[in-house]
This record gives C-alpha cells, structure tokens and sequence, in this order.
C-alpha cells in the first residue's frame, strides 16, 4: 500500500524543492523537479485511493479548533483532479525536457504554479480558496509573457486586469459572507447558512463570488481573457497546455464546491445550465472563424467548458458524472493538442491553419497525438469524449436538449474538420527537427489515454467517482451512425459554407471586446445573477 502524506506536505513540496534546487546547474535543476512531480503523482494516488475506498481525509492545519484552523479536504471532487494535476505537470516536464525557454526561473514557476492549484483543490477554506487563486493568476500572467513579446505581455496585462476586478468581487463577497455568518469554512458556511432569519441576506456575497468564478470558468460572456492568455503568441506550448487542461479546471471545479456550499439557500443550476449551453455554443462559433490553431483550441476550451457546466448543472446524476468525468477528459485531449500544436508550430513556422499541411506524414507521431486529441474532442466512437458526452446526452430532458446536444457535437466537429487540414496533404515544411525523443513518448501516450478513456469509460467513471453507469450506448451501432452523419454533415458544411464566408468570419474574427466592455459585461453578469437567486429564493 501507498504511504499516505500529510495534505499540506503535497501542497508545500513542489515549493521547497523549487526553491531548495534553485542554485543547481539548469539540467540538475529539472530533473530534481521531474524526480518531485513523480512522489507527488505516487502520494496523489494514495490520497485518492483512500478517498474512494475509505473516505474523505480532513486535515485541520497547527492543531487550531473546527470551523477556526486553515482545513485541507481531500474527496470525491478534490482528489482526482489533485491526481490529474500531478500527472498533467509530470507529462509537460518531461514534454520540455530540451526546451530553450525553460530555464531555472520559468521552472520555479511552473511548480510554484502547480502548488497553488493543488493547495485551492484541497483548500476548505474560502478565503484561502481566494488566496490561492490570485498567486495562481499572477503566475500565469508571468509565464504567458515569459518570452517578452510585445503581443503576448499586452495580453497578460489585459488578463491581469480583468482578473484582479474578478478578485475584487471575490474578496467583497467574502468580506460580507463573513460579516453575516461569522466562518470562511465551506462546511461550516454549508450547515449555517439555513439557519439565517432571511436566507435573501447571502444573495449579494453569493453573486459576487459566483461572478468571479463564472470569470475563471470562462463561461459568457466572461471568457474574452481565455484566447488571450490560452493562444498568446510567444507563450510556451506547456504553458497554454497547463492552462487549458488543468488551470481553466480550476473554475469549474469552484463552480461545483459553492454552488454545493450555497444549495441550503440558493439554487442557480437552471441559469448554468442555461448558460453553458449558450457558452459552448457561442465558443465552437468563434472557433470555426479563428487562423490561429492555438486560437482554434482557445475558443474550444470556452465551448468545452460550457458544455462541462451544462452537464453539471442538469439535475441529473448520470449528467453530472459525465461532466465530471469531461473535466479529465477535457484535459486529456486538450491538453494533448496543445502540447503537439506548439511543436507543430515550432517546425512549420507559422500558426496559420492554411499554411500547414502535411502533419502525418511529417511528423508521425506527433500527427498520431493530434489526431488522438481530435478523435477525443470530436466524441468519436471509443475515444474518451464520446463517454462523457454520452452520459450527459442521457442526462437531457425532451427533445429540445437532445438538439442542443445534437448542435454542440456539429459545431465541435465542424470545427475539427478545418483543424484537422493540417495533418493531411503534401508537407510543406522542412526537415524535421531533432527533438527529445520524450516530445513523441508523451504525444503518444496522452493519445493512448484518450483511447483508453473510451474504450474503458464506464469502468473509468467507477473506478474514479463509483457511480456505475453502463456506456454500451456509446459504443453501439446507433452512436456510430450518428458520429459518421454528423461528421459526413460537417465536411459538406466546411467545404460548401464555411469556406465561401471568408468576408464575414474575418469580421468576427477581427472583433475584441474592449476592457471597458468587459467590465460592464462582468457589471451585467452580476446584476443578472443576482436578480435571478433574488426571484427564485
């Protein structure tokens, strides 16, 4: 058996090596990280194996009193993604073993980073929640502009800003919580907030906090920072990679632990789930206009991320497992294509769609890795996406829900359809580089695991989360059918539409909201969110 570890000790040993290792030769330095990031993925393991088998683990930190002390929670919700992130910064490090940029401070970061978004999975505290997120966002800011291009330090600054008014409303909602019930434990918050005189007291704090999260969940209209900080130009490809599989993760998952703080009192899951639906739809829109194959994946990390939020908040079980399970899935596939369109990118010497071609026969494994990830994205037949989606489609009422789902597997594999032009056709690029032989090992086994997701979904969901969920349905003749339709639809569409409104996609792709315009969105989100837990409590 595993050696189980105190919770803060995962938290606090990616720092401590960070910082004990720093004045080590460049070379010594990584592969001490590396050599970490594996006991953290061996002590995550044993956390989540306790957590399914015997229960959640509490750790109330100095001996203070309950409800008083800084509190670490490890469980059903927690503990996985703690694993996925650990594996996650484990493939990355060994993905960049030779890359340039990746000197002694980057590195320092990057684990610094991965210590923030473990310590908020396993925070029971809202307040350090909060704390925890602003080291995170300040991190990123740092590494998105890392290599100090003009372009990508305007979008960290934009991405900055944006988020320090999120953390604004943030802290007021927590300031006020506080004042009204005297805690910032989630548990406690959970069993005191039905005893309040009048439950409406707790609207304005839960809007402002919802606000906030519904910013680092990219859901609309509150996404814009998203393709910024995701397709920057200059930021590394594991930088957008971390971003996309794990760190936008983080918001869902805050999404789920107040929501289920709040439930005594309040109720929002119409109005997410009303919400991820429009974001997912508006997503893969703005995705089918993007150039940029980094922005083409941006845009589909909103999409996908609204469709994870969709799942969750159907008020059904099977939908909710299966958006959990999209959250690992999402960052499999995701996670993937971003590491292989960096590395795509890096060799063709463009991020232009139409300028790359060529990829499979180029570069085989890195070709096979991207065409894993969009097997998976798109929900094909026996690739992990295609459970998930399946288990939240099982979740939709009447036939208005299955034509939403219907639309949102069109519009994702519409998308695929243009982005997939890249792995076909004659190379036009030059020799390949000689690269680290992990870059294929890793594209190849995240690929792997993208099968392994489908082909084993049903177990996978039992083994991580326990509720047993036959997929035979998603491997069945009927889902095979639909699949091959929607797909044979969506080529028709590309080559017969997509491709004759080059006019109007260069418009919206063209469009930025402004900041002002984002902090009247972010103003209206809030007023909307408030009035309607004010109508419906």
């Amino acid at each position: 058996m595993l050696p189980l570890l105190p919770l803060h000790i995962v938290v606090v040993i990616p720092v401590i090596a960070g910082a004990a290792g720093y004045f080590l030769p460049r070379n010594a330095y990584h592969r001490l990280l590396f050599l970490v990031n594996v006991g953290i993925v061996v002590a995550a393991i044993a956390i989540f194996a306790e957590v399914r088998w015997g229960g959640e683990i509490v750790q109330y930190m100095a001996e203070w009193p309950r409800w008083i002390a800084i509190k670490l929670v490890a469980d059903v919700y927690s503990a996985p993604l703690v694993l996925l992130t650990a594996v996650f910064f484990a493939g990355t490090f060994l993905f960049s073993t030779r890359a340039e940029y990746l000197d002694k401070t980057f590195l320092f970061l990057f684990v610094l980073l991965e210590s923030a978004l473990i310590g908020m999975f396993l925070s029971g505290d809202i307040f350090n929640i909060y704390v925890l997120v602003e080291l995170g966002m300040i991190i990123i800011a740092i590494l998105i502009m890392y290599k100090q291009d003009k372009q990508s330090v305007y979008d960290a600054m934009l991405y900055l800003m944006m988020n320090f008014i999120a953390m604004a409303f943030m802290l007021l909602g927590i300031g006020y919580l506080y004042r009204i019930t005297g805690v910032l434990d989630l548990a406690a918050l959970h069993e005191r907030l039905p005893l309040l005189d009048d439950p409406r007291a707790v609207i304005v704090p839960y809007a402002m906090i919802m606000t906030a999260i519904a910013v680092k969940a990219a859901l609309f209209p509150l996404f814009s920072w998203l393709p910024r900080a995701h397709g920057a130009p200059s930021a590394p490809a594991i930088v957008s990679a971390v971003l996309s599989g794990v760190q936008v993760k983080a918001g869902v998952y805050l999404l789920v632990r107040i929501s289920a703080t709040f439930s005594p009192v309040i109720d929002a899951a119409p109005f997410f789930m009303i919400l991820g639906f429009i974001t997912s739809v508006i997503g893969f829109l703005l995705a089918i206009a993007q150039k940029d194959i980094k922005l083409i994946l941006a845009y589909h990390t909103v999409s996908q991320v609204g469709l994870i939020v969709m799942g969750l908040h159907l008020g059904s079980d099977v939908a909710f497992w299966g958006g959990m399970y999209h959250i690992i899935n999402h960052a499999l596939f995701k996670g993937l294509l971003f590491l292989t369109a960096g590395i795509i990118i890096e060799q063709y010497g463009t991020r232009s769609y139409a300028e790359i071609r060529g990829v499979l026969r180029h570069m085989p494994a890195i070709g096979i890795g991207t065409l894993a990830g969009v097997l998976g994205i798109t929900g094909a037949p026996f690739f992990n996406g295609s459970i998930s989606k399946y288990f939240i489609q099982q979740g939709l009422q009447g036939d208005l829900g299955g034509l939403g789902m219907l639309l949102i597997n069109f519009g994702t594999t519409l998308s695929f359809v243009k982005y997939s032009l890249i792995l076909f056709g004659k190379p036009n690029a030059p020799k390949p580089l000689t690269r680290d032989p992990w870059v294929a090992v890793i594209s190849l086994l995240f690929g792997l695991a993208c099968l392994a997701g489908g082909v084993l979904g049903g177990p996978t969901v039992a083994l991580v989360y326990g509720p047993q969920y036959s997929a035979a349905g998603a491997l069945g003749a009927q889902k095979l059918l639909t699949f091959f339709l929607t797909l044979a639809v969506a080529v028709a569409t590309y080559f017969f539409v997509v491709k004759r409104i080059g006019g109007f996609l260069t418009m919206i792709r063209n469009f930025k909201f402004s900041f002002n315009q984002i902090t009247v969105f972010m103003t209206l989100f809030f007023v909307g969110l408030l009035g309607y837990a004010w109508w419906f409590v």
